[in-house]
């Protein structure tokens, strides 16, 4: 199966990762690697090649990585790694992805379905709505408890 991992500056990849578990029930084995501030980019390189061995199985169906931003050390690293492992490496990660990513995964889908439906608008999952004072539109109910 395609391994999932998480690279970002800071606890952004951690959080995410947390918010995957709250919202569908678990970790899906998704992985988390955050650049810790004053960490060096060697020492983040060797750490996040660490997780990148441990999370694979032998199978060659490779990983993607899911990045904070392109160009970053985050980045810069997991590309430089694409030398010894078989990696699709996207940038711009946010929630819709990964639960799309994390949840339609299986042991067929290939790394390249992966990194193609992590560009698809409807798996980037960003939507805009203006919303004028006094405007009175239909909206859904927030309701933790639907019986009250």
């Amino acid at each position: 199966m395609v391994n999932i991992i998480l690279i970002s500056h800071g606890a952004f990849c951690e959080g995410l990762l947390a918010s995957l578990q709250m919202i569908a029930g678990g970790d899906y084995g998704v992985r988390a690697v955050p650049l810790i501030p004053g960490e060096s980019p060697e020492a983040y390189r060797e750490k996040l090649e660490t997780v990148m061995r441990e999370a694979d199985d032998g199978s060659g169906s490779g990983t993607i990585v899911l990045s904070d931003i392109a160009g970053g050390t985050p980045f810069q690293s997991a590309a430089y790694l694409s030398k010894d492992f078989k990696l699709g490496l996207v940038s711009g990660m946010n929630m819709p992805m990964l639960l799309t990513l994390a949840l339609e995964r299986s042991e067929e889908t290939t790394l390249e379905e992966l990194a193609d439906k992590a560009g698809i608008s409807s798996t980037v999952g960003v939507k805009t709505t203006v919303f004028k004072k006094g405007e009175k539109k239909q909206r859904a109910k927030l309701s933790i408890n639907k019986n009250r």
